[in-house]
């Protein structure tokens, strides 16, 4: 249970809040209620609120110390900090498959089956083809792909 003291201090910052948009202020407060609320203290309110405030402050500044904002008008797309999307090439090439023209209907599923993880073997029965020829059709799809996406990829 919170003390009167404690109560009224959360009730002090909560208009100290409401009188503000700015985020730095409403992170403080959140911060400065969140330690009124853990030490319980039975001290005056505005003293719990003064003292929370400033303790919240020099943690927030800290924070503001360790990591350097920039205005996002001065960030150039290619500096954008991030990471690195490793399947976006693999993305890439599904949207080549589905859309090329050089590839026929057939060719076209059999390149999308094997993206999908299909094995040889499974294609060869679904096909009702000899295992060898299945390779034998894989690898000149494959040939074929690659020498389209090699011609196309330069294009665009």
């Amino acid at each position: 249970m919170l003390t009167e003291q404690a109560q009224r201090a959360l009730v002090l910052l909560t208009r100290h809040a409401d009188k503000t948009g700015d985020q730095f202020v409403l992170d403080r407060v959140d911060r400065a209620k969140d330690e009124i609320i853990r030490l319980n203290s039975s001290s005056p309110a505005p003293f719990q609120v003064r003292s929370a405030l400033a303790h919240a402050g020099a943690v927030l500044r800290q924070r503001r110390a360790l990591v350097p904002s920039v205005q996002l008008s001065e960030v150039q797309p290619q500096d954008e900090p991030g990471k690195d999307d490793l399947s976006f090439a693999a993305i890439e090439i599904y949207e080549w498959l589905r859309t090329t023209p050089s590839l026929s209907t057939p060719q076209r599923h059999l390149l999308q089956e094997l993206a999908s993880g299909y094995q040889i073997e499974a294609l060869a029965s679904r096909r009702d083809v000899p295992l060898q020829r299945m390779r034998e059709s894989i690898s000149r799809v494959r040939k074929r792909a690659r020498n389209a996406y090699a011609v196309e990829g330069t294009a665009a």
